[in-house]
């Protein structure tokens, strides 16, 4: 692997990093394009205020952009935690969570136990469990997105 003298991108030291790096480039898309969306409904009046009141770019991003992009980050930030909680066909494909158990995450190894080595009810009981973690995890984030948001209306009063 790796041709003549080249690294070895998925030896057991570099299997992780090279796995995530492709799965943070299978993602990518998907999260700017949902930026991009976000940045082109915020209407361009209050730019156009903005800059009349005097307002540097530095401000206006603070106090005009990032306000109205905080349902867009939060709804990305959930939906890119839930993709890298079940992540399993890229590590399938690339490594089948090795060498020697490295990149294995829970969905490979999910599969690994119910279908490799015929352990349903196992399997069944690890899917479960990763359901619960990722509603909990889910749970979380709009748990701490609105406490900040009740924190912020509560400075603004």
């Amino acid at each position: 692997m790796g041709g003549d003298g080249g690294i070895n991108w998925l030896s057991q030291g570099r299997a992780i990093w090279s796995v995530l790096i492709v799965l943070i480039w299978h993602g990518f898309g998907w999260g700017m394009l949902i930026y991009y969306t976000g940045i082109k409904n915020i209407d361009p009046t209050l730019y156009e205020a903005a800059a009349i009141d005097g307002a540097n770019q530095k401000t206006t991003f603070l106090r005009i952009t990032l306000p109205l992009m905080k349902p867009v980050i939060q709804v990305n930030v959930t939906m890119a935690v839930i993709s890298a909680l079940k992540q399993m066909e890229t590590v399938y494909l690339l490594t089948n969570g090795g060498p020697g158990n490295s990149t294995q995450f829970a969905a490979n190894y999910l599969y690994q136990q119910a279908f490799k080595a015929f352990k349903y009810g196992y399997g069944n009981a690890i899917g479960v469990i990763f359901i619960i973690i990722c509603l909990v995890v889910t749970i979380l984030l709009n748990t701490v997105s609105l406490t900040a948001m009740k924190m912020r209306e509560g400075e603004a009063d």
